[in-house]
């Protein structure tokens, strides 16, 4: 099998599944979701809680949630182990850098896979089937967000995600991450009002009463959608991946929201600084995408 311990929100989620996947394809084998971090989230500190969220994906899958295994995904318990057995198994194969590691696409199962592995390029020449496993289910759309839609299908959209909650309030996750500023925004959109004319703004936000409060005067059309909560936050990613072009926070959600985007004309720009540290992160971002 091919085993992927899962941690982080949507965004992060399916980076990790999607690397499994690919894997399990190559391999004729099944995948297996260790999730045990969803059920742990009140007892780490320093993490943000999370809930398993791929569920709403029409994919085959094994789930593992019960604590033993994740006792034995634990690279710190399995070092002791084959220390101890003097042996190599189970195999692990552990993301040691945020760059692209191609040797990541040659590993042969079993093995259990530690990592975020956020990088495009896993997903040369499987860019169908990612685009496959990650199709929304816009049955499930209620009438406020169908409505949306169809605003959005007849304007030139671009999506602008501001993500604010644990980049600001959480000061580990603040200080890791850091916050896209207002400047970046402002210059993403006037590079719009540079190129296009009688486009609309839609803004996406966990803080839509400061994003209001900072963009309200500007005087493009535009429209301020805060209402998709918990479960149902997939539906701002849907909705931003239906807009003409894209403005990304430094995040992994609207990330995936513009690499699904389907308008092969659509302009993504994208943060220079995705990290408040200094990590490579030029294997996150496609050539094509704008950094601003």
């Amino acid at each position: 099998m091919i085993l992927i311990s899962l941690q982080g929100g949507l965004g992060n989620q399916m980076f990790q599944y999607a690397i499994a996947r690919i894997l399990g394809e190559k391999n004729h084998t099944p995948v297996v979701l260790e999730k045990s971090f969803f059920i742990l989230k009140e007892k780490k500190p320093g993490h943000t809680p999370r809930d398993f969220e791929l569920n709403i994906f029409n994919n085959e899958y094994l789930i593992s949630s019960d604590l033993h295994v994740n006792k034995f995904t634990n690279l710190s318990f399995l070092n002791k182990v084959r220390k101890k057995l003097g042996c190599n198994y189970p195999k692990t194969f552990l993301e040691e850098k945020f760059t692209f590691n191609p040797e990541a696409l040659l590993v042969k199962p079993p093995v259990i896979l530690h990592g975020y592995f956020q990088s495009y390029k896993y997903y040369d020449g499987y860019e169908a089937l990612v685009k496959q496993i990650f199709e929304f289910p816009v049955n499930k759309l209620d009438e406020v967000n169908s409505s949306l839609l169809y605003r959005i299908k007849e304007t030139t959209a671009i999506s602008i995600h501001i993500r604010r909650g644990d980049f600001i309030n959480d000061m580990k996750t603040k200080t890791f991450h850091g916050n896209c500023s207002i400047d970046y925004y402002l210059k993403a959109i006037n590079f719009f009002v540079s190129k296009f004319s009688g486009f609309q703004l839609f803004f996406f936000s966990d803080d839509s009463e400061w994003v209001k409060e900072k963009f309200e005067t500007l005087p493009n059309p535009k429209l301020f959608i805060d209402h998709n909560k918990g479960e149902n936050n997939w539906k701002d990613m849907f909705l931003m991946s239906s807009c003409s072009h894209n403005i990304i926070a430094n995040s992994s959600f609207s990330w995936w929201a513009a690499w699904l985007n389907n308008n092969p004309n659509k302009t993504v720009i994208a943060p220079k600084n995705w990290f408040a540290k200094d990590i490579d992160t030029n294997d996150l971002i496609p050539d094509q995408w704008i950094r601003l």
